[in-house]
């Protein structure tokens, strides 16, 4: 929507836009940015916002009903016999008799729509499940320092090492002074992925796998940058053996073993888990020496208190 025929919007560019005018409404329609612009063309002029709303719903109704899978809104009307005139005739003078079943049919989409994220919002139980952690309320706000530039905040871009060479633990040296550690309801873990948990200052990643059937634990961080984000890692498989994915640089990781896959000197700490009577347990070493081997401090200078940008509260503002 442009505000005035200057056009800063870029109105003309979209599959629907509007540029006002003295008298109301210029609408545009199948124009496109991307590889093969297309520029919109001047459907109708000078509409109210009634009739302007009305128009468009039309026209897109229209567009979802007979145009092909994937095709733009330009390319169909390219290939639309009769051009903008049969679509204006269509929508307009309702040559066809459908405008009563297109307006219908948009009205239903009107009022069964649902806005998921509202709903995870609205909703304490589908909120849960976008917790950081599953069984700690604590926050963290990323992995790198922010630093001050202009008045501004910046994220730093300098890369962490890369951590090389054998996991500095895993289950492989369980001995009697290790336990079940209760990381949370089952319920709330996402299935067929990972989710975050917390046990004193360690993160780790924990796995449900659809195909294994089984739960799987380990270092929530990826040794090639050391950030911790596996547990928002892609779960599957390489060959007959379960895998997770970094989301950030896709290194692949055995989930039975901890091995490296796309690159075998990167390894991860792994651990047992399991189910059980709703809830998820880790097999894990004393807090101490869990720490030990894999827990760091979180970067303070992600909440602003090493920046010069104090917003009372210390945390980042947008």
């Amino acid at each position: 929507v442009s505000g005035c025929m200057r056009e800063c919007a870029e109105a003309q560019g979209k599959d629907v836009g509007l540029v006002a005018t003295n008298n109301g409404w210029n609408l545009y329609v199948c124009g496109n940015h991307g590889t093969s612009p297309k520029h919109a063309t001047l459907f109708l002029t000078d509409l109210n916002d009634d009739d302007a709303i009305k128009y468009i719903d039309r026209v897109m109704m229209y567009y979802t009903y007979t145009a092909g899978p994937l095709t733009r809104t330009s390319k169909w009307l390219e290939d639309l016999e009769g051009g903008l005139e049969h679509l204006r005739e269509v929508v307009v003078d309702d040559k066809l008799g459908l405008c009563a079943e297109l307006d219908e049919r948009m009205q239903s989409q009107v009022d069964t729509y649902e806005c998921e994220w509202k709903k995870v919002v609205d909703t304490p139980e589908l909120r849960a499940r976008f917790r950081q952690f599953m069984n700690v309320d604590d926050k963290k706000y990323g992995d790198l320092e922010w630093s001050q530039q202009r008045k501004q905040v910046k994220i730093q871009v300098e890369d962490m090492p890369t951590i090389i060479g054998p996991a500095k633990i895993d289950k492989s040296k369980a001995d009697s002074s290790w336990s079940w550690e209760d990381v949370g309801d089952a319920s709330l873990f996402l299935k067929g992925g990972g989710s975050a948990v917390k046990v004193s200052k360690t993160e780790l990643a924990v796995y449900h796998h659809v195909a294994m059937k089984k739960w799987y634990a380990t270092q929530n961080s990826c040794p090639h940058k050391q950030l911790q984000v596996l547990s928002r890692g892609m779960v599957g498989m390489a060959g007959d053996q379960p895998k997770v994915a970094c989301p950030i640089h896709k290194n692949t990781y055995n989930l039975e073993t901890g091995k490296g896959i796309s690159n075998a000197g990167l390894n991860l700490a792994v651990f047992d888990a399991k189910e059980e009577n709703g809830r998820v347990f880790v097999h894990l070493p004393p807090n101490d020496v869990l720490d030990t081997a894999l827990s760091r401090e979180d970067p303070k200078g992600n909440e602003c208190s090493s920046c010069d940008h104090d917003h009372g509260n210390g945390k980042l503002d947008w």
